[in-house]
């Protein structure tokens, strides 16, 4: 046991001197040069002072012998550089040093005082241990050979009785010392080395906190990367899909563009879910709170719930009160989806019965903040509820309550604890009142400001007339002599675009990249161009940038619009600043988009349409099979195959044509 301990002590001390070793030769230095100094003045002024104050005080030569050392310890010492020596040669020459200085001492404490009792020797002697660092086994051996000499010149000159008194002196000094230095020894070679730990483990989780970061950050990237070449194809074919809502009235056919959006759109919303959490959790999600019309959220939450709930054979009832403010001012995007995440949840786990979502306010308490209101948000439904003990659950990410029942309902599981981290980035909190096999209620209040107090009135009955006004596509006006630009790297994108407003009859003029945008800029005037965000080599921004900077182009102040798919809160604020007069989210919706253009181009080439309903096209199918069983089976054929029953119609039969090369898919 003494033997590991001993080794255990000899593997710390060389680990210590190996580590510390510069350290060890700084700190050893600047203590020598600092007690060079103080012994030398010191012992300077001891004598001087004995000589003129004791008239009788008779100096032995041995003190000049003395005073000669401590100068020349002082000179050494200063000169010294511990940036320029090594520590072996460091230690050699403090070593002698050391020595010389205690040799000097004994003899002085020896020689002149042969009937006096040793004094000085064997209290500097402790003191060794305290001035210098180094090994255990240095101090043991420089220690017992001045310990040696010292009792050799007792014996040689002393009277046999002051020798024994030396001798007890220097052996109980001896013990003293070597206690002293086995003690400080160690505790600097503990302290050193525990301080090497800390900043071993403080410099490893340094660089794991900077991997993490990296990793995060990588991520990120990856899934914003990844969320965006994924949108590209969706927005594409939601836009191709729009045009045959729009264009066409077979019913059939518009009942598969219909399940077609539906699915596009669940898919759009799982993509959008990963994105916002992955932003969350690596703490980039921010709040961009703008001006809104809460009547016009409300109605976009209805527009988007209301179709699939009455798939389901479930009422939507919304109730708003009629007296709170209709424009507020805060985050709108994520409020939106915060409820919308609410809404969809309801939907899915309600098989029978209603969903009720109600909007209310209040200006009690501390929510009455400088012209602002608590808005109060509740949706409620008759679905299947949850257990009391599968609350805890419920916002945990990646989880789905009771997951053998509900294996059929889609979704990612992180919809409820995205809505959870987004109420708390403002401040807010989800409450949750549920009744297993009955249904459950949803709520949270969300302060939000106010720019009108003007009540938002009967909100149903507001609605009705927008939905009745909508049943029919009309473009809202004709601008046969303005051009736009449009630049998208992908071709399907300037397709759906062209075709969104073809109604408009404005010259559509487009651009697959960058740099061919900035060819066609220095050749054509344009009256506004849409740019599309991200591109390869040449992305949007830069575009934007080197369009601005070039005055000799004449489209250098034209008013540019930014096309997205990467959505984001505060985002019109965004591309605003960056020099863009508004922005369009993908997938494209056509009102949206003619709403802009009539906005941004030139009011003299703008001619508003008066209410005329355009004219849809019906198909004429070509049936290649008159037997009624096969044409049951007609669902399960290719898609090419499809695509030749509407060969006579040519808009569509290019339109599918090119959704089955965008999804690869050959005939």
């Amino acid at each position: 046991m003494l033997r590991e301990t001993f080794k255990e002590r000899i593997k710390n001390e060389d680990k210590f001197f190996e580590l510390f070793e510069n350290e060890i030769v700084i700190n050893n230095i600047q203590f020598q040069k600092q007690m060079s100094k103080i012994l030398l003045v010191v012992y300077a002024v001891v004598l001087l002072s004995a000589k003129l104050i004791i008239k009788t005080f008779r100096i032995h030569p041995l003190y000049y012998g003395l005073l000669v050392m401590l100068l020349i310890f002082f000179i050494i010492s200063q000169a010294l550089d511990p940036q320029k020596i090594h520590y072996k040669k460091h230690r050699k020459i403090s070593i002698c040093l050391y020595f010389l200085l205690y040799l000097n001492l004994v003899i002085i404490d020896v020689i002149p005082y042969k009937e006096d009792i040793a004094g000085l020797f064997p209290i500097f002697l402790i003191m060794f241990a305290l001035i210098y660092i180094d090994k255990l086994k240095v101090y043991i051996i420089t220690e017992f050979i001045l310990s040696a000499i010292f009792i050799i010149l007792n014996v040689l000159w002393k009277e046999p009785a002051y020798f024994s008194k030396d001798f007890f002196a220097i052996l109980v000094a001896l013990f003293v010392s070597m206690s002293c230095a086995t003690i400080i020894s160690n505790l600097r070679i503990k302290e050193a080395l525990n301080r090497y730990i800390q900043e071993s483990l403080s410099k490893t989780a340094a660089e794991a906190e900077a991997k993490a970061i990296a990793a995060n950050g990588a991520k990120s990237q990856f899934l914003s990367q990844m969320s965006h070449e994924i949108r590209t194809p969706i927005n594409a074919i939601l836009g191709m899909n729009e045009l045959i809502i729009r264009e066409y009235a077979d019913e059939n056919l518009l009942k598969y563009a219909h399940n077609i959006r539906s699915a596009g759109n669940t898919l759009l919303s799982l993509v959008n879910d990963i994105l916002d959490f992955s932003k969350i959790e690596a703490g980039k999600m921010e709040l961009y709170c703008v001006e809104y019309d809460l009547a016009s959220l409300i109605s976009e939450l209805v527009s988007m719930v209301d179709d699939r709930a009455k798939k389901k054979g479930l009422s939507l009832k919304v109730t708003v009160n009629e007296e709170m403010p209709h424009l507020l001012y805060g985050d709108n995007v994520r409020l939106k989806q915060i409820i919308l995440n609410i809404l969809t949840n309801a939907v899915k786990y309600t098989e029978h019965g209603s969903i009720h979502m109600s909007f209310d306010y209040t200006t009690s308490s501390h929510l009455d903040i400088n012209g602002s209101i608590g808005l109060i948000v509740s949706v409620s439904d008759t679905g299947i509820g949850i257990r009391e003990e599968d609350m805890e659950r419920l916002f945990s990410p990646f989880e789905r309550i009771e997951e053998t029942r509900n294996r059929n309902v889609e979704g990612s599981g992180l919809g409820m604890s995205i809505v959870q981290k987004l109420l708390a980035l403002m401040d807010s909190e989800l409450h949750v009142r549920s009744e297993y096999g009955k249904g459950s209620t949803f709520s949270f209040t969300v302060r939000q400001e106010t720019r009108s107090w003007d009540a938002i009135g009967d909100f149903n009955a507001a609605y009705n007339e927008l939905v009745e006004s909508e049943t029919s596509y009309t473009q809202l006006f004709t601008a046969p002599d303005a051009k736009i630009l449009i630049v998208d790297d992908t071709e399907m994108n300037i397709v759906v675009a062209r075709n969104l407003i073809k109604d408009t009859k404005v010259n559509v003029f487009s651009a697959s990249s960058g740099k061919e945008a900035l060819e066609i800029t220095k050749k054509e005037e344009f009256d506004l161009i849409l740019i599309d965000h991200k591109m390869p080599e040449m992305d949007g921004m830069e575009l934007l940038w080197r369009l601005r900077s070039d005055e000799e182009n004449p489209n250098h102040e034209k008013p540019c619009i930014a096309l997205t798919a990467n959505v984001f809160s505060g985002a019109r604020e965004t591309y605003k600043n960056s020099g863009f007069v508004d922005y369009l989210s993908k997938p494209i919706i056509g009102d949206s988009l003619e709403k802009m253009l009539a906005t941004y181009l030139p009011e003299d080439k703008v001619l508003y349409t008066k209410e005329k309903k355009n004219t849809k096209h019906i198909p004429n199918k070509v049936v290649k099979y008159e037997d009624k069983v096969k044409e049951v089976t007609r669902m399960n054929d290719h898609i090419g195959d499809i695509r030749e029953d509407y060969s006579d119609d040519e808009e569509l039969y290019e339109t599918i044509g090119m959704l089955m090369k965008r999804a690869d898919i050959t005939r």
